[in-house]
């Protein structure tokens, strides 16, 4: 597949969404990387997912794929990341209690 074709992305709750690596940027970036590191990360997983076979991709396959660049580029901003998607975890378990 090209990275022209786009590739989609499986979120948690089933819905499926177009893959924005602008998305991982401003959140790696949020943690604590440079823009440049940003960049770089998001070349990474972006060549990673596109390499896949998979289409749609896992939004977990994605998650750990950063978190796996990012403990390369700086353990603190893997820990915060790993915080924030605990803290974006028990919020979305939260939310679906509710309905």
């Amino acid at each position: 597949m090209a990275m022209t074709d786009k590739k989609q992305v499986l979120k948690l709750d089933g819905s499926i969404e177009v893959f924005d690596p602008q998305k991982i940027k401003r959140v790696v970036c949020a943690a604590g990387l440079t823009n440049e590191q940003g960049e770089k990360l998001i070349a990474t997983v972006s060549d990673f997912i596109y390499s896949m076979g998979e289409n749609p991709v896992s939004s977990e396959i994605i998650r750990d794929k950063v978190y796996e660049e990012l403990k390369k580029a700086s353990s603190y901003t893997a820990g915060l990341f790993a915080w924030y998607e605990k803290t974006k975890e028990k919020n979305n378990n939260l939310q679906l209690s509710k309905i």
